[in-house]
């Protein structure tokens, strides 16, 4: 499981086993220890690094979404 901060959030990139040797990625964004949004992504891959990154890249997306929303600004990637 990766871990970043973005703007105000936290998201959390990880993956799980679909089915047998198929990965897939999955984020949780949350805000003060509030989960706000968790999804499962929809790819599946072959290796758990391959699930893993692409839960982490469409978490981090998704958290600079929320930021233009909310305060509107892209933090960028890294904060």
């Amino acid at each position: 499981m990766a871990h970043r901060k973005i703007g105000y959030f936290d998201v959390e990139g990880s993956c799980y086993v679909a089915k047998p040797g198929r990965w897939r990625g999955k984020y949780v964004i949350s805000e003060d220890g509030d989960e706000l949004k968790e999804k499962l992504c929809v790819t599946l891959h072959d290796n758990e690094e391959d699930a893993c990154a692409e839960g982490m890249r469409l978490g981090i997306a998704a958290a600079r979404q929320l930021m233009k929303e909310r305060e509107g600004f892209d933090p960028g990637e890294d904060e």
